[in-house]
Formats: C-alpha cells, sequence, structure tokens
C-alpha cells in the first residue's frame, strides 16, 4: 500500500501537489470547498503532516536566531575519510541542518538502517562513494528520505546526483596540453578495481580527445592498468616515449621519477586530481602541472539539492533524475614547461 503523503491525497483527488500543500496550510487562493475536500482526504488516507518540514517550509527557517537542526545523514561508502565531509557538514549548518556521518561498518549494524534513520527524524540522506549491490539496496526504504547522491560511485542508484565534469576535466587537460606544443601525448589514467563509472567516463574520453585531435602516428595506446601496479605504468611510459603523461594523480608522476625517468626534461607530466596536494617533493621541489576539482563547490550544490527536495516533499527515487555537473580548473606548474 502506497505511503499516505500529499502526493498520494493528490493523486487521490486529481489535484496537484502544490494545491493540496496550499489546502492543508489554509494558505493560497485555494477555496473553501476544495480545502476541506483536501483535509477530508487526508484524515481518510491516515496522513499526517510532518511538524518539522512545515517549520523547514515556512520563513521563519532562515530567519530564525536558533538553528532548527533538521537532522540528515551522510551514508559514506569511500575506503577513507573523504574530502567532501566537512565541506558538506558546513553548508548543512549553514541551511539549518545537522549532518550525522555514517560510515559502511557502522551502517552494517543495524538490523534495518532505513527504519533506524526514520525513527532518528532524518528527513534527507546524502549517499558518497560505492554503495555495495546487494540487499542494502533493494532493503532499505527510501521512500521516506530525500537523497542526494555526491562525487563518484561504482554504480550510482537513480537519484538527483551532484559529481566533477569528468569530461570537461578532460578536454581542458588535453587542450592546455596541446597548446604547450605536445603531440605525443600518452593519458596514464589507470582504473580503479571495481570499475567505477568515472573510470568509463575517463577512459571513453581519452580515447575520443586521441582521435579526433592526434595525428595518428603520435598516437600512444593509454595506459589503463591497475593503479597499484607501479611496475606496469613505468614499462608503459618506457616502451612508448610520450612526451608528455596525463596522468590521474601526481603518485605517477613521483613513481616515474623514482625508476629514473626525467620529469619535465625527458617526459611533461600534468595530472587529472590534483586536490590541493604539493609539490613533487624532491630536491628541485618540482609544481605539478593539472586540475582542481571544486569540492566545496560539488559539497554545496549537493546539500542545496537535498534541501530543496525537502522543501518541496520529494522523497524517494524521482522520476527524473537530475545531475548537476561541477566543472573543475586548471593550475599551471613546472612539470608541463612549453615545448621548444
Amino acid at each position: 500500500m502506497e505511503r499516505p503523503s500529499q502526493k498520494l491525497i493528490a493523486k487521490t483527488l486529481g489535484i496537484s501537489t502544490a494545491a493540496v500543500s496550499l489546502a492543508l496550510r489554509d494558505t493560497g487562493t485555494i477555496s473553501k470547498e476544495l480545502s476541506e475536500k483536501v483535509k477530508e482526504t487526508a484524515r481518510a488516507l491516515g496522513y499526517r503532516p510532518n511538524p518539522m518540514l512545515s517549520s523547514l517550509a515556512s520563513k521563519r527557517f532562515r530567519e530564525s536566531d536558533t538553528p532548527l537542526s533538521i537532522p540528515l545523514a551522510l551514508l559514506d561508502f569511500m575506503d577513507k575519510d573523504s574530502s567532501y565531509r566537512i565541506e558538506l557538514k558546513a553548508r548543512a549548518e549553514q541551511l539549518g541542518y545537522t549532518l550525522s556521518a555514517i560510515d559502511a561498518k557502522s551502517l552494517e549494524k543495524y538490523a534495518n538502517p532505513s527504519l533506524t534513520l526514520y525513527n532518528r527524524g532524518v528527513q534527507g540522506i546524502i549517499l558518497m562513494g560505492p554503495i555495495p549491490l546487494g540487499s542494502f539496496r533493494e532493503d532499505f526504504n527510501w521512500d521516506d528520505f530525500s537523497v542526494v547522491q555526491c562525487g563518484r560511485f561504482l554504480e550510482p542508484l537513480p537519484f538527483d546526483t551532484v559529481r566533477p565534469n569528468i569530461f570537461q576535466a578532460m578536454k581542458l587537460i588535453f587542450t592546455k596540453v596541446m597548446e604547450r606544443g605536445y603531440r605525443r601525448i600518452g593519458f596514464a589514467l589507470g582504473r580503479h578495481d571495481p570499475l567505477l563509472e568515472d573510470d568509463e567516463s575517463r577512459i571513453s574520453a581519452a580515447l575520443g580527445l586521441l582521435a579526433v585531435h592526434c595525428d595518428p602516428k603520435d598516437h600512444i595506446q593509454p595506459y589503463f592498468g591497475s593503479f597499484t601496479d607501479k611496475q606496469a605504468l613505468v614499462n608503459w611510459a618506457k616502451t612508448n616515449k610520450p612526451d608528455c603523461i596525463i596522468g590521474f594523480h601526481i603518485g605517477q608522476c613521483a613513481t616515474l621519477v623514482e625508476a629514473g625517468i626525467k620529469v619535465p626534461e625527458e617526459v611533461a607530466f600534468a595530472c587529472l586530481h590534483l586536490n590541493g596536494a604539493p609539490g613533487l617533493g624532491d630536491s628541485r621541489n618540482l609544481s605539478i602541472a593539472g586540475m582542481e576539482q571544486q569540492l566545496r563547490e560539488i559539497a554545496d550544490q549537493s546539500v542545496n539539492l537535498i534541501d530543496q527536495s525537502i522543501r518541496h516533499h520529494a522523497r524517494g527515487r524521482p522520476e527524473l533524475p537530475r545531475q548537476v555537473l561541477v566543472p573543475s580548473y586548471w593550475v599551471d606548474g613546472d612539470s608541463l614547461p612549453n615545448k621548444r
């Protein structure tokens, strides 16, 4: 049986959810007859308004001197603490929420995770990391919550999502490398195990950019091997001899230098994920060129989306999930000099 909600009342009466909301709050231009009909249907269906959501929708929510601290849950399936956590909590507090982070191991201790969160008064859930397949996805009652996904995923669920714009980042870093005169460009993107959705996006973008913009005689087969296989990366670089490598992270540059490959004298380097990382750390204090993801903006937009969903009483899986793609920006570095 469908859970009593404003959406169910609207469906029963053949009117909009906005009209139901106005009728239940005795506001707007809803007629007295329709208002009574909505209230009668609500009673018959067993609908009970959520007082926290009513406060959240009011003007007092923004203007109150004392935050209402509406509970949100961050279900974090990352292997280690994510850079998003601090930013997500900060934005949540700005909008009057309290965000509690729950990692995968803690979640496993709950006999019924969705019921536990519901009984705690949680109104919205932010998902982060590779969500496990199987019983958790199938048994969790998503219909009780507003849900937003933040960042990268093994296989995303059909919810609103905020993530980096992977193709934009790939195109911009490739363009910067080409502008500096490099033509034998080697993509050393690696891959996660298990494969994440953004791995597929990066790999597809790399192959497309090479095919469209590079002379076939300069083509180098990209390295899509495991991140943990350092020797395979070194062998690939020594065999193909690219004049510039576009890597996934700064650690790959360190691996090449440790193997005796001189950066940037023998091969230039730029990476997709600087994320505030320092320079290479060798005696030259070499700074690395590449892309910075806007972690704060991704976090802010994730909380903004869930705030919007809560205010509009949007629960469970949306009919048309939204994708918000946040662009990364370029940072110059010594590792990518102009080619002479």
